[in-house]
């Protein structure tokens, strides 16, 4: 999925990753996801997003996750979006070797002209500047762990929140 919005002074974004068939936190966090501008989804719990697909009223980045494989999920391993000036990548994580760490990630988003990179699988929350590209990890909605992502379209800022 390619996804260009269109241009805003200020972005709400919230990303999530790896619900688990977690429907008491999905169920909510949704007027919350309906009160943003856009719900990124990196993986692990594609079904579980397809299952209140029609309850959510933002647009929806989405992948897949390793646990998501096999299925008839017809969603990618990787996606990009525009927020404004700034592209961002969306991926699950576990193709790139997140858990040992973030430079394949950093290298991909760069590959794709990315400054944002969202990405789950580790289950933790990260939010740092690498080598120049925005990681952005909200960790496990399964332990309530979710991210609120604000900006103008040049920056963002990210913020845990827990549900």
């Amino acid at each position: 999925m390619d996804g260009s919005f269109a241009e805003k002074s200020t972005y709400k974004l919230i990303a999530i990753s790896d619900t688990h068939h977690d429907f008491v936190r999905l169920n909510k966090l949704l007027p919350i996801i309906n009160s943003a501008d856009y719900l990124i989804f990196c993986g692990d719990g594609a079904n579980d997003i397809l299952q209140i697909h029609g309850r959510i009223t933002v647009p929806l980045v989405c992948v897949k996750g390793n646990c998501d494989q096999g299925s008839n999920i017809k969603f990618t391993d990787l996606a990009c979006a525009s927020f404004g000036n700034i592209r961002a990548l969306v991926t699950h994580g576990h193709n790139l070797g997140v858990r040992q760490g973030t430079a394949q990630l950093t290298g991909m988003a760069k590959m794709k002209d990315c400054r944002l990179a969202f990405f789950g699988h580790t289950h933790k929350y990260y939010d740092r500047i690498e080598n120049g590209v925005h990681l952005i990890n909200p960790g496990a909605l399964c332990t309530g762990s979710y991210a609120l992502v604000v900006g103008d379209g040049y920056d963002f800022i990210s913020k845990q929140c827990i549900i």
